[in-house]
């Protein structure tokens, strides 16, 4: 038989005997010894094994990563002499390996006292309640046992454990032998008193111990054993259970704050603008702002296949995204580029690689878009896809659109002007806020005819037909372009009006597409 003493690592001061003719060692719970999985993390998940020859036990290195050592050297293959120490992993678990003789069953023979100073020392006296058994007597047929050895008073009571009734008919010579330190085996040592008893009853030597008794010693044992696992057990289940209601809490706060911002921006769109109750509904909302540290990175990652750039030839000139499977939201003014340019035109999948393309097979535009510099009108329009997106864009509903208003959080996903490159499709994500929401004059108007969606992002030509975001993830609008503004500067000594680009763009409101898709 193989004992195995752990003298390192998370099972260290346990002890573990093995009759078998193999005995493998590992982090996998298919092996006879089993490491701590996540503490020994350099002993391999089938480390090694010790296996009974006919020279005797050998220890085999299975090709561990971090190797096999036995007396701080590296081996392959080690004849276990007994009392080796055997390191799995440079720097993980050790175990004592010791080689026990299997002893055949039989009579308990009385014998000498003991050399081992720990046996040799007279032992505790036994608990009150539990008188020590008397010496094993001499009967016909033992000579053996016929008068007492050395060491043994005649008719002297050997005394029991501390906390362990001696078992009826135990001999004046017979130790328990005591647990190592620091373990506690749920069972061994219940299960040899439980032998001992039945051994004792068969050889009609002791009555065998009552059901109830063996009960109540087996559930001490394993109760004692498993103090610590139930202690943690609670630990563990009290925090859970905290954790778990915090999240609920949070989840019902940030719902209800999510509720309330909308039900009072909704209320807002429908107070005319001189109505007094606005200012206290505005300084309400102004307190309301759940937090999501990571909306714009998931509302990027579950619309990115949605965003697709439109190209001829090498070249890239406007955004698009999916409203339907196969058909792409833009800006009217896209469609009048495509058709001048000519040729095929097609849609390329953002971070495609240029390799995800669709052909554009038609294309349709506002019925009452105008391409004329002297006036705004719904610029927006579709182009059909020969092919289906990956992602379709969620759009907002009419009450979301009529709760949009100024100082509201928007996100756009589209392709700068220097990024238009039909080789490498990659959109940006920009991050702005709207400055108002004015009828196509510039000027407040009701929910119906205030379509014109003026935001602060810093967007360039190629992020047309870009989708604009409001702070739920919702599509509220399509990227326009920006205003041209004109100032006098004073040229070579000659006043002259100089045309700049203006930092304030605009956007189409998504509900614009009705006209189109219906």
């Amino acid at each position: 038989m193989l004992r195995v003493v752990h003298t390192f690592g998370r099972n260290a001061g346990s002890v573990e005997l093995h009759d078998r003719r193999v005995v493998r060692f590992g982090r996998a719970p298919d092996n006879d010894v089993v490491f701590d999985p996540n503490h020994d993390r350099d002993a391999s998940s089938h480390h090694a094994e010790a296996r009974l020859e006919a020279a005797g036990w050998v220890l085999y290195d299975l090709d561990s990563r971090n190797g096999t050592y036995a007396g701080g050297q590296r081996i392959k293959r080690h004849p276990i002499a007994s009392g080796d120490e055997i390191t799995f992993g440079a720097k993980g678990p050790r175990a004592r390996l010791e080689l026990v003789e299997r002893r055949a069953p039989g009579p308990p023979q009385t014998h000498a006292a003991p050399a081992h100073p720990a046996l040799a020392a007279a032992p505790p006296a036994p608990p009150t309640g539990y008188p020590a058994p008397a010496a094993y007597p001499a009967h016909a047929g033992h000579p053996a046992h016929a008068a007492p050895s050395a060491g043994h008073a005649a008719g002297a009571a050997y005394p029991a454990p501390a906390a362990y009734p001696a078992p009826a008919g135990a001999h004046p010579g017979h130790v328990p032998a005591a647990p190592p330190a620091g373990s506690r085996r749920v069972g061994e040592r219940t299960i040899a008193m439980m032998i001992s008893s039945a051994v004792s009853a068969a050889t009609g030597r002791s009555k065998p111990r009552g059901t109830v008794e063996i009960n109540a010693m087996l559930h001490k044992e394993v109760h004692a054993a498993t103090a610590g696992q139930r202690r943690t057990t609670y630990v563990l289940a009290s925090l859970l259970v905290v954790a778990l209601t915090s999240l609920a809490a949070l989840i019902v706060y940030n719902r209800s704050s999510h509720d309330e911002i909308s039900q009072l921006r909704a209320e807002l769109a429908r107070l005319p603008p001189e109505d007094p109750r606005r200012k206290e509904i505005e300084q309400r909302l102004g307190t309301l702002h759940p937090s999501n540290a990571n909306f714009g990175r998931n509302l990027h990652d579950r619309s990115r296949k949605g965003i697709f750039m439109l190209a001829s030839g090498r070249e890239g000139f406007c955004t698009a995204f999916a409203v339907r499977p196969s058909i792409l939201a833009t800006n009217a003014h896209c469609i009048t580029a495509a058709k001048r340019r000519g040729g095929t035109i097609v849609a390329l999948e953002n971070e495609g690689r240029g390799q995800v393309s669709f052909a554009v097979t038609s294309m349709r535009t506002h019925p009452q878009y105008r391409d004329s510099a002297d006036q705004l009108t719904p610029d927006i329009g579709v182009v059909s896809i020969a092919g289906r997106a990956a992602a379709v864009l969620e759009l907002a509903t009419r009450e979301q659109l009529a709760a949009a208003g100024a100082g509201d959080d928007v996100y756009l996903i589209g392709f700068p002007e220097r990024l238009t490159d039909a080789a490498n499709p990659v959109a940006t994500f920009l991050a702005a806020n709207i400055g108002r929401i004015t009828g196509a004059n510039g000027r407040p108007a009701p929910a119906a005819e205030a379509w014109l969606i003026q935001h602060d992002a810093r967007s360039t030509s190629g992020m047309n037909g870009s989708p604009i975001f409001n702070g739920e993830g919702k599509v509220i609008g399509i990227n326009a372009g920006g205003y041209l503004e004109g100032n006098d500067e004073t040229i070579s000594g000659q006043k002259t009006e100089v045309v700049k680009a203006s930092p304030y763009k605009f956007g189409m409101r998504i509900d614009l597409l009705d006209a189109i898709l219906r």
